[in-house]
């Protein structure tokens, strides 16, 4: 599916909020992660908002990576994962991401409809 842009204001628009993702994300293949936000304009707040609670969970300037994923099984299924780079040990990290879960993310998981995931990744 082609995302088709209405006009040049609104492509200003959804550049500039990718600016502003890329403030706080790295990206693997941006040109994909482009692509998927202009299809789910809803995420770009909603990952606005998540990386101050990744940050408190954290620490100061975690990297955090978005990847679009395809499900193997389903090329039309895809997904975009927000990977927090960490190299603590998995039990701390995985507890971090419980505590962000807990306190935010599950409150906010709807707003995704389905095409968000946050996780750990080990360096």
């Amino acid at each position: 599916m082609v995302y088709q842009i209405a006009d040049t204001a609104e492509l200003s628009a959804i550049d500039s909020e990718f600016q502003e993702l890329s403030r706080f994300y790295s990206f693997r293949n941006p040109a994909e992660v482009f692509s998927f936000l202009q299809t789910h304009p809803f995420l770009t707040p909603l990952l606005l908002e998540a990386y101050p609670q990744i940050e408190e969970r954290f620490g100061p300037n975690p990297e955090v990576v978005l990847e679009v994923i395809t499900d193997p099984e389903a090329a039309d299924d895809q997904e975009l994962f927000a990977f927090i780079r960490t190299d603590l040990a998995p039990e701390e990290a995985l507890e971090k991401l419980h505590q962000l879960d807990e306190n935010w993310w599950l409150d906010e998981a709807d707003r995704a409809n389905g095409k968000l995931c946050i996780h750990v990744e080990f360096q």
